[in-house]
């Protein structure tokens, strides 16, 4: 049998959650409570929902694929969606560290 994508869409549903954290903290107003976090919150919040968002969409890739038996569309998004979120999460640590 094949198995749950519950996982996946967890991992995903987090992911951007995480990410979606680190871009409001970089919006944020100067009046927040928080505003004076340093830069390393948000870009943090990038890398980890990026890779979050990395695992999530490979494994959902691969499960499309071995569901279908051959490459289909869905497949090959879900492994592109987990590269670009593999590159964002790189760039944003290439940024931290610099």
């Amino acid at each position: 049998m094949f198995r749950n994508r519950t996982v996946d869409y967890t991992l995903i549903i987090i992911g951007a959650l995480v990410a979606a954290f680190g871009a409001y903290t970089f919006f944020v107003p100067a009046t927040w409570i928080l505003a004076g976090l340093s830069a390393a919150w948000y870009l943090s919040s990038w890398i980890a929902g990026g890779v979050l968002l990395t695992a999530g969409f490979a494994l959902l890739g691969a499960s499309v694929r071995d569901r279908a038996g051959h490459w289909t569309t869905g497949a090959v998004l879900g492994f592109v969606l987990g590269t670009l979120s593999l590159a964002g999460a790189v760039t944003a640590a290439v940024l931290l560290i610099i």
